[in-house]
């Protein structure tokens, strides 16, 4: 929810206190985000899980070859 992205504490400060004022602002944003809840992967906490561990399985195979650290994708599961 890029509308929630602030670069400082002062932005922060003022977009916190625009929420608070402005009761409408606030209940579209709610709004959106229980709209995200059911259909954002980041919301689906098994998948994530499954992810996780799937990074974590490759990150130990590395070790245990003795290879260096590398940067690596995940592959989509589901």
């Amino acid at each position: 929810m890029p509308e929630l992205i602030t670069t400082s504490l002062a932005e922060y400060e003022t977009l916190a206190l625009d929420l608070a004022r402005c009761p409408d602002r606030l209940a579209a944003i709610k709004n959106k985000l229980q709209i995200n809840h059911s259909s954002a992967p980041l919301f689906d906490a098994p998948r994530l899980t499954r992810h996780l561990e799937a990074a974590y399985v490759h990150m130990w195979r590395l070790w245990e070859k003795g290879l260096p650290d590398e940067a690596f994708r995940v592959e989509p599961l589901n």
